[in-house]
């Protein structure tokens, strides 16, 4: 995932490219070029960028603490905490466990696991769409200044193109990835749907399920088995996104998001949710400072703040600066 400086020293892996065919001849009814890939080989080198990247991250010692978890207690701390990059690793130990809190612990670690990497691609999309203005005019000007990086503008210009461009690599290898986590989750899932029915987490596991893939009435039956006097943060969570995913109501989401954080300050999984609903750079900003806040080393915080960083840098110079003249 691209990361800030002070937290990866390693420079950004690059993800494999496909080759592109270009068509001779007469044009043909079909696109004149074909994405030639060996599926398998995609996901291995996939899967090894993102191990390899999550191997040399430098979490923070509160976090770092629990790279090795030995106990549910740890793995409920990893998910409270929303601590994405352990999540494959307390997947592994709820897995050893055998147990059904074990099960429990793995299902949410898979299924969440996977919907993150989703989200994490659609981000690396998105971002590159919100600053979209920006590097247009970035890529301009460098070409303009003929490769000169000297001034604060101009690499300004440059660390907002590089990051854009390091996001939409990795971009592809989280989309890869996620099926697997998604798929495992939900074989998980349909074994606790035997071995626990009646357990509430069951319930919200299979709502997170359907909401996921978007089969709202499964969703409903399932979201309707959960719901108590006193809703938990989970619950609230996927009232959330159903606001935003079924209805296209982000406001009403962020309204959902925004009640459960005053009762619970420290639902980190609920500001995450706000910063996937910002709709332009600086509310993302405003969202992602309140996340980083509460964990430093989340990876929404991790993926956006180097392009919304620069971004805003640029913006305050464009609109500082005096006019150039073209050369």
């Amino acid at each position: 995932m691209l990361l800030p400086a002070r937290r990866l020293g390693l420079a950004f892996l690059a993800v494999v490219t496909l080759p592109l065919l270009a068509c001779g001849g007469p044009p043909p009814a079909a696109p004149c070029f074909a994405i030639r890939a060996d599926s398998e080989l995609r996901a291995k080198d996939a899967r090894k960028t993102l191990d390899d990247l999550a191997d040399h991250i430098r979490l923070s010692p509160e976090d770092e603490m629990l790279r090795n978890p030995a106990s549910i207690a740890d793995l409920r701390l990893i998910l409270r905490r929303d601590v994405v990059f352990l999540f494959p690793v307390g997947a592994a130990y709820a897995r050893s466990l055998n147990t059904l809190d074990g099960r429990f612990s793995e299902a949410y670690f898979e299924l969440l696991l996977g919907e993150s990497q989703l989200v994490a691609s659609q981000v690396l999309t998105t971002q590159a769409a919100w600053v979209g203005g920006d590097l247009r005019v970035a890529r301009a000007s460098l070409a303009s200044e003929q490769g000169e990086t000297s001034t604060d503008r101009a690499r300004s210009l440059a660390q907002l193109i590089r990051v854009v461009e390091e996001g939409n690599k990795i971009s592809d290898a989280l989309g890869i990835v996620a099926p697997s986590h998604l798929a495992r989750g939900a074989e998980v899932i349909r074994g606790l749907r035997t071995e626990a029915p009646n357990d509430v987490r069951t319930s919200l596991l299979v709502a997170e399920y359907h909401r996921l893939r978007g089969e709202w009435s499964e969703f409903d039956a399932a979201i309707t088995a959960a719901e108590g006097a006193d809703r938990s943060p989970a619950h609230r969570y996927l009232r959330a996104m159903e606001q935003v995913e079924r209805f296209r109501r982000p406001e009403e989401g962020a309204k959902i998001l925004r009640e459960a954080l005053e009762r619970y300050p420290k639902f980190i999984r609920g500001q995450a949710g706000l910063v996937l609903m910002a709709t332009n750079p600086p509310m993302a900003l405003r969202e992602l400072k309140k996340l980083e806040a509460m964990n430093e080393d989340h990876y929404l915080v991790a993926l956006l703040e180097p392009t919304l960083a620069a971004e805003q840098e640029l913006m305050k110079m464009q609109m500082g600066a005096p006019p150039r003249a073209p050369r």
